[in-house]
C-alpha cells in the first residue's frame, strides 16, 4: 500500500459569494502507484470539507493542495 498526504486550502461558497476559508488534511492510500486517481483525491478533499461545514461539495473550491 501507498500512502500520500495531502494539505489542502479551500473555500466555502455562501450565498453567490466565497466567503468562508478552510484548511484540512488528508491520507490518500492506493494499492498501487498507478491506481493513484486526481480526481477521486479531489474529490475526497472537497467532501471532507463540505462535511466539516454542512455544505455540498459543489459548494466547496479548493485553493490551493499540497503534497507533504
Amino acid at each position: 500500500m501507498t500512502k500520500y498526504y495531502y494539505f489542502a486550502d479551500y473555500e466555502v461558497l455562501m450565498g453567490d459569494r466565497y466567503r468562508m476559508d478552510g484548511q484540512t488534511t488528508l491520507t490518500y492510500a492506493v494499492n498501487q502507484p498507478e491506481d493513484f486517481d486526481p480526481r477521486v483525491l479531489l474529490a475526497r478533499i472537497q467532501q471532507q470539507a463540505a462535511d466539516a461545514h454542512g455544505v455540498a461539495k459543489s459548494e466547496v473550491r479548493i485553493r490551493t493542495l499540497n503534497r507533504l
